[in-house]
């Protein structure tokens, strides 16, 4: 294992060639995917004591412990952090409703033996067998009182400095302003510098009327830090702004920050109060990233079928026409193709009560074009999301999700891709009641 030392954490956005050589995590696994289970699918263990729960699987010929993180979660379905004001029902140290287990699907093993012994003083719960894309299904167990844990970490993330390894990429944002990305480097990418400029949120509306409009960024928005959690599997950061308009506060948006081995993920919401409704005119939310001069890179979606845009720093008709077919919520795809060994697929995710929320598909490809907060100049391309109006429900909440890769298959089409990366395995839990005999404990495999 190398040294997390390696080079320093000022300077990042030089260093391209060296980014990936330190990693203090385990070693490359072949599948990167990070699989959630609620509490209230996982049989025996819901109401279980957290710290007393433990995941195995069938390796090398003994039931091995793997790595695994359990997350609470509160209000709007976001993990629960007590800074943050927002409520939870039931005890934070047990395992309940809508509480996730996370689990690497590069850990699901074969079926273990049906008399296999367990330790003494372990209580077998529940036997998850994991129906994956690629066959047949895969298995793991829930156990309570098994003590040994997997000491692998796939996810490096210091908070203080902003700096976030993994095996597959690095990401650098300020540490002062999440929402302000500095470096984005991924293994194997052809290119040079950081494959992207920054992330973009804006808020925007008409005070009163559609004329006199406001519009707020990164700079303003400035999120707080209000919680976080760096785990084995995922990282956690809860974020808080108070929205100010005409110096007015009109609300407080909450975002969370999730970070995984293979990609990244913003969730917001917001409670919305009736008298910035009735004020605010054309209301409108976007998220986008900025690439960094991705000369050549393409874009595809949901709904622009054989369009395909083409990165080269002017607007054409094909790129104009994928803006016109735009996107809905249940269709909202996005395929960045750097050809230079690096993709990125959004994707955004909202609840049934935004699912009519007109959105609208951010595309703009101009090197001259100034749209800040940016460190390079032109918009080489800005792609994202925007959704206008109010949703009928008091609350504004959505989630984009930013998977990272290296390439398209040549036997896929950007549909197939688009599938094979959004499938969740499903998922059947039984009772497990394996022999009780007492076994030699065997340390954990990696």
């Amino acid at each position: 294992m190398m040294s997390q030392s390696c080079f320093p954490v000022r300077g990042v956005i030089a260093l391209t060639a060296a980014l990936f050589c330190a990693v203090a995590v385990a070693e490359v696994p072949g599948d990167f995917r990070i699989l959630d289970y609620r509490a209230s699918e996982l049989g025996a263990a819901a109401g279980r004591p957290v710290a007393s729960l433990s995941v195995l699987s069938w390796q090398d010929g003994a039931l091995q412990p793997i790595s695994f993180q359990i997350d609470s979660i509160g209000e709007a379905d976001l993990v629960w952090f007590p800074e943050s004001g927002l409520t939870r029902e039931g005890d934070p140290e047990r395992f309940l409703a809508d509480d996730r287990l996370l689990i690497r699907a590069a850990d699901i093993g074969p079926r273990a033996p049906k008399d296999v012994a367990l330790p003494d003083g372990v209580t077998p719960l529940a036997e998850l067998a994991i129906e994956d894309v690629t066959g047949g299904p895969g298995y793991v167990y829930l156990v309570e009182g098994d003590n040994r844990r997997n000491p692998a970490r796939y996810i490096d993330h210091d908070i203080e400095s902003g700096i976030t390894r993994t095996h597959r990429y690095q990401l650098h944002v300020d540490p002062e302003n999440e929402l302000n990305w500095r470096h984005l480097g991924y293994a194997g990418y052809e290119g040079d510098g950081s494959i992207i400029d920054t992330l973009k949120m804006r808020m925007s509306g008409g005070f009163l009327s559609r004329r006199a409009r406001m519009t707020l960024d990164n700079t303003n928005l400035r999120p707080q830090l209000a919680g976080s959690k760096v785990g084995p599997l995922r990282s956690v950061m809860h974020l808080e702004t108070r929205v100010v308009l005409g110096g007015i506060p009109v609300m407080r948006l909450q975002v969370q920050a999730y970070r995984y081995p293979d990609h990244y993920e913003a969730h917001s919401y917001a409670r919305i109060p009736a008298l910035y409704r009735n004020t605010l005119r054309d209301p409108e939310v976007a998220v986008s990233i900025d690439g960094n001069a991705q000369y050549g890179a393409t874009v595809q979606t949901a709904r622009g079928k054989e369009l395909r845009g083409l990165v080269d720093g002017r607007m054409d008709d094909e790129e104009q026409q994928l803006i016109e077919r735009g996107l809905t919520t249940t269709d909202s795809w996005i395929l960045f193709d750097s050809r230079r060994n690096f993709i990125l697929l959004a994707d955004l995710d909202v609840p049934a009560s935004l699912q009519d929320i007109p959105l609208t598909l951010v595309y703009q490809d101009d090197n001259q074009l100034e749209i800040t907060p940016e460190q390079f100049p032109g918009q080489l391309p800005n792609i994202g999301y925007a959704l206008r109006g109010w949703p009928p429900e008091r609350e504004l909440r959505f989630a984009v999700r930013l998977l990272f890769g290296n390439a398209i298959a040549d036997d896929y089409s950007p549909e197939d891709y688009v599938a094979a990366r959004m499938a969740r395995p499903s998922l059947s839990v039984t009772p497990w009641s394996p022999s009780y005999s007492s076994q030699s404990v065997t340390q954990p495999h990696h």
